[in-house]
């Protein structure tokens, strides 16, 4: 998530585990274990598909992780990142330690490098980070990647919830650097995110000063929220009074937000990636639960009805406009891939790898989510990690894009798997 602008090439209680049985997954199990200091017991990855995919998308980190800052690349490749990203890049990070992917001495590097950089970081008079960085120098860019010395792209609310929620975990899980990212974050004028109990972001004018402008539609709006309140930040009227309604769509009951692109300037996208991350992360509440199981269901009844794989999400994507939001629903219609500025592409419907395995991780016994893991598992390259996707249109095949948020998220679910279905916010070891 990039707020709610379009970059080039880049960005850019749960339901619980049961044992599944099916036959593809009744394999030799392949143990993976590793010692940790402190408290924590050490996640094992049982099934050998997840030590597969797990080492595959690691070896994004290895090729994107720049020495010089501790950021790692929004796309494969490209030295250039939102904080939406680099929260998935500590995400990815901790996950890939936590299941024996990376050793400590190595972990340790990769996030004092990070927070050294943190430390320094330059920031604008706002007193919040920037909408983007590079990844090798770590000074201040714009949205299209040129420089920004003196930081007028303004900030995100979403993209810094996102990268909190990174740093709450180091905060919460690694006690010995507690101290440092709580220095860290006291340098940022965090208030400016929430005014009157909604979320804000700051976006420049055409003379560079910064607006004010509420941020966040149904879904994106409450997991950032929800992430924010862990930093002590109540989003009072996102997280219990948005403008919803309830409408039906194939037969199924949803709620969607009032705001849409035509009365507000930005779009209300009914997609996977908001609710996948709330249940990773912080794990669902009963009063979401009846949203994600429609989610679940209209994308599978899709594919019975038209045999298409259905997966819906914001990705990266390997051609122009190189980044959609594909949504059950979004402006009034249904199934329809758009940019941030709306305008729509419907010949480049694709099937999302992170969705896939962000929905088999939360719902593992379920038969559409073990199909869409089975198609996902297959979507690797060899050395850079995992595609994006594949395009439902058969003739334009894989999205080859390669980026942090997909390979971040598949750690993530596979994470949480070996956590016995414990969302990632939360330190067993204590």
């Amino acid at each position: 998530m990039i707020g709610e602008l379009i970059v080039l090439y880049l960005h850019q209680n749960p339901y619980q585990n049961g044992l599944i049985c099916e036959q593809r997954l009744c394999k030799q199990f392949i143990p993976v274990s590793v010692n940790f200091s402190g408290t924590q017991p050490s996640p094992k990855i049982t099934l050998a598909d997840d030590k597969i995919a797990a080492q595959s998308a690691w070896k994004y980190f290895e090729r994107n992780w720049n020495s010089h800052t501790g950021f790692v690349n929004s796309v494969d490749g490209y030295t250039w990142t939102t904080l939406w990203d680099q929260g998935s890049a500590i995400m990815g990070i901790h996950a890939g330690y936590q299941l024996g992917l990376v050793p400590k001495a190595r972990f340790n590097q990769m996030v004092k490098r990070l927070l050294l950089t943190l430390e320094k970081l330059p920031l604008p008079a706002t007193r919040l980070p920037n909408k983007a960085y590079s990844t090798t120098t770590a000074q201040m860019r714009r949205l299209n990647n040129t420089s920004d010395p003196h930081g007028i792209s303004g900030w995100s609310a979403l993209d810094m919830a996102r990268f909190l929620m990174g740093l709450y975990i180091l905060r919460t899980h690694y006690p010995e650097y507690t101290q440092r990212v709580e220095r860290i974050v006291s340098r940022w004028d965090l208030k400016k995110l929430v005014k009157d109990g909604w979320l804000y972001g700051g976006v420049p004018d055409t003379k560079g000063h910064i607006r004010y402008l509420q941020e966040g539609r149904l879904g994106y709006e409450q997991y950032a929220a929800n992430s924010l309140k862990l930093w002590n930040l109540e989003a009072s009227n996102a997280l219990y009074n948005p403008p919803v309604k309830a409408i039906n769509l194939d037969g199924i009951s949803f709620q969607v937000d009032e705001r849409n692109l035509k009365n507000s300037g930005a779009s209300n996208y009914l997609t996977n990636d908001p609710y996948l991350l709330w249940g990773l992360e912080l794990g669902w509440n009963e009063a979401v639960k009846p949203q994600v199981e429609s989610l679940l269901k209209i994308q599978e009844q899709r594919y019975n009805r038209t045999g298409i794989l259905t997966a819906v999400n914001e990705d990266s994507i390997d051609r122009h406009p190189y980044f959609l939001y594909y949504s059950i629903f979004n402006n009034g219609k249904m199934w329809l891939p758009i940019t941030p500025t709306g305008k729509a592409y419907p010949n480049l419907r694709f099937t999302s790898t992170k969705a896939a395995f962000g929905w088999n991780a939360l719902i593992p016994e379920h038969p559409y989510t073990i199909k869409l893991r089975d198609t996902a598992q297959k979507l690797t390259t060899k050395n850079r990690g995992y595609f994006a996707g594949k395009y439902e249109n058969p003739k334009l095949g894989n999205n080859t894009a390669v980026d942090v948020n997909t390979n971040a998220i598949i750690l993530e679910s596979l994470l949480y798997k070996a956590r016995n279905a414990t969302p990632l916010q939360l330190n067993t070891g204590n």
